[in-house]
Order: C-alpha cells, then sequence, then structure tokens
C-alpha cells in the first residue's frame, strides 16, 4: 500500500486550496455576470458527482475493452488447442465452432467499435465539466499553471479511424477471430 509522504500530502493541500479560491473567484465572477448561474458549493458538488460519474464511465469502459480483446485472444487459443489435440472431431462440429467463432467476431469487433464510441461520449462530458471549471485555464494553478494540459480538450473528437491503438485493437480482434475459425475447418 502506498503511503503519501508529508511533501505529497502538504503539495495536495496546496493544490487543493488552489482549486478551492479559483471555484471561489469563478463562483463571484458567475454570480456578477447577468444570466450567468450561481456556482455555489451545491453545484460544485454536483458537478463532482457528475464527473466521478463520467470518469468511471470511461474507466469501465477502457477496461471492459482491454478485457475483451484479452478473453477474446485466450479464447481463441483454447478453441485452437482443442480442436488440434482432438483430431477425431467430426467435421460438422469443426464447421459449427467455426461458424460460432465468425460469428463472435464479427459481433466483437462491433462491440468494441461501439464501446470506443461510448467511451469518447463519456470522455466529452468529463472535458465539458472540466472546461466550465476552468481546468484549461493557465491561472488555474497559480504559478504551477493549468490544472490539465489544453491538448486533452480535443482528445474525446478523434474519430476511431483517426485513433490507431484501438483501430488496431478492433482490425486485430476481428482477424484473428476469422483465422481462427479457418484454421478450426482447416485442421
Amino acid at each position: 500500500m502506498h503511503r503519501a509522504s508529508p511533501v505529497d500530502s502538504g503539495q495536495r493541500a496546496i493544490a487543493v486550496n488552489n482549486v478551492r479560491l479559483h471555484f471561489d473567484e469563478r463562483e463571484e465572477a458567475m454570480a456578477n455576470d447577468e444570466g450567468a448561474a450561481n456556482a455555489s458549493w451545491t453545484k460544485q458538488a454536483v458537478l463532482l458527482t457528475f464527473y466521478q460519474t463520467s470518469w468511471n464511465e470511461m474507466s469501465w469502459r477502457r477496461n471492459a475493452g482491454y478485457r475483451t480483446v484479452i478473453l477474446g485472444f485466450a479464447y481463441f487459443g483454447v478453441l485452437l488447442a482443442v480442436v488440434a489435440y482432438n483430431q477425431h472431431m467430426s467435421a460438422l462440429i469443426r464447421y459449427c465452432l467455426a461458424g460460432v467463432l465468425a460469428l463472435g467476431s464479427l459481433f466483437g469487433a462491433g462491440y468494441l467499435r461501439s464501446n470506443y464510441g461510448k467511451y469518447m461520449a463519456a470522455a466529452k462530458q468529463t472535458v465539458l465539466i472540466e472546461q466550465y471549471v476552468g481546468a484549461y485555464d493557465p491561472s488555474f494553478l497559480g504559478p504551477l499553471g493549468a490544472l490539465i494540459p489544453p491538448d486533452r480538450a480535443q482528445r474525446p473528437n478523434v474519430p476511431l479511424s483517426r485513433d490507431p491503438v484501438c483501430l488496431w485493437s478492433v482490425i486485430a480482434f476481428l482477424i484473428s477471430g476469422l483465422l481462427t475459425a479457418g484454421a478450426i475447418v482447416a485442421i
């Protein structure tokens, strides 16, 4: 278990205090604006709850994608090992296994594609909240600068076709599943 050193705790306390001051300043500025909602501590608590919910959604979707790919590859390997070990398996059973595996690969690739879109939707929600509280403002943490680098705000707008790691994960999952199905028929 990691224990925070006193320096870490002190730096965290300073950062938290700066965030509170920043919220207070933004609250005053918003209260003075005509038509702007008052960013009370209640509103900030609601924003924090929504932020945590969106962040948890992003984390869950990212991990679900990893699990799908890893468990899918393991499943492909186990099926190949079973079919290779069992030389007396009838051709009909092999064709059925190959068909189920090919169909499962198509659905798995579709799930990964859909999961990416939902992951990015949750990421957009976090960015909206970060923008609202001014986390990209260079003066957010005083001399330390912005809380979050400004380029992070553009990350949720990247389509799957321009995200090579995620795109190749979907393609690799699909191709390996279809190749495994072909290998089951060929063995």
